[in-house]
């Protein structure tokens, strides 16, 4: 199915723009995936960086889901879907004690610059738990620094700080790679849902991250983040971003700007 014209038409009664090619910021970008298909639901801001910044998308799949008959099938459907999306793919043991030396070790191997996983009230208990994963992982990792976007699908973010616009080809792709997931489609076609979502967050963030009575963003498409910085085994926020990134505007430098105060350099970028 070609869903690029039903994009666009719902886009065109807002002020949207098509992503460009951007400075070259060559990140590595992990996602904590609790189960196949949700590098494809929460995996915009990677593929923007991607698309635009020319990152590396690492994702991990934690889990590969609970019905141990569809396990197999879902590792297929997750390696088709990333490949679409140009994604690295790792699975991680079954065992949670495990999956923390796991993650450590690819942390400490791919050395991120950003992190993407469920945040910690995530509603489902494999996203509650990933989150939570991440965060002892990182606590415990004392020279690691990197910045944590925590996503939201299942349970809202109390408090997002970050709204990014998805162009309308990204929401194209995030679409057909979720078409590759042929088993969860089946049951219940939330791919075709995804657009309205993402038109909602854009609702809901205008005013919960701009603030109350704020004037409304007019991208069309939009993802939720909570963006925090994981340093020296502690999370605080950044202390300057913006908190409204449409596709015109170059994530990879904010990005890189955020790194580099972190890590107190003074370089320019370019």
């Amino acid at each position: 199915m070609e869903f690029t014209p039903i994009l666009n038409s719902l886009s065109s009664v807002f002020k949207t723009h098509p992503h460009t090619k951007k400075s070259s910021h060559p990140f590595t970008v992990m996602i904590l995936s609790p189960h196949p298909d949700d590098e494809s639901i929460v995996g915009s801001l990677a593929l923007r960086l991607s698309h635009e910044n020319n990152a590396h998308i690492v994702n991990v799949a934690v889990t590969v889901g609970s019905n141990k008959e569809r396990q197999k099938p879902r590792m297929k459907e997750l390696q088709d879907a990333c490949v679409l999306l140009e994604m690295e793919c790792v699975f991680l043991d079954e065992n949670w004690k495990t999956k923390e030396k796991e993650l450590k070790s690819l942390i400490q191997k791919y050395q991120p610059q950003v992190v993407i996983a469920p945040h910690t009230k995530d509603f489902h208990p494999a996203h509650i738990k990933t989150g939570e994963l991440l965060k002892k992982v990182m606590t415990s990792l004392k020279k690691e620094t990197a910045i944590i976007c925590w996503s939201e699908f299942w349970g809202q973010l109390a408090k997002p700080n970050l709204l990014i616009e998805v162009p309308v080809d990204i929401v194209d792709l995030q679409i057909k790679a979720l078409e590759k997931h042929v088993g969860e489609v089946s049951r219940n076609p939330y791919h075709l849902r995804l657009p309205a979502w993402m038109m909602d967050n854009v609702r809901r963030g205008s005013e919960v991250v701009g603030g109350k009575g704020a004037e409304a963003s007019q991208m069309a498409f939009g993802v939720l983040y909570q963006l925090q910085l994981a340093k020296n085994g502690k999370f605080t926020t950044p202390k300057k971003f913006d908190s409204f990134v449409t596709s015109e505007m170059d994530l990879g430098q904010m990005f890189k700007l955020i790194l580099d105060a972190a890590s107190g350099s003074k370089t320019k970028v370019k």
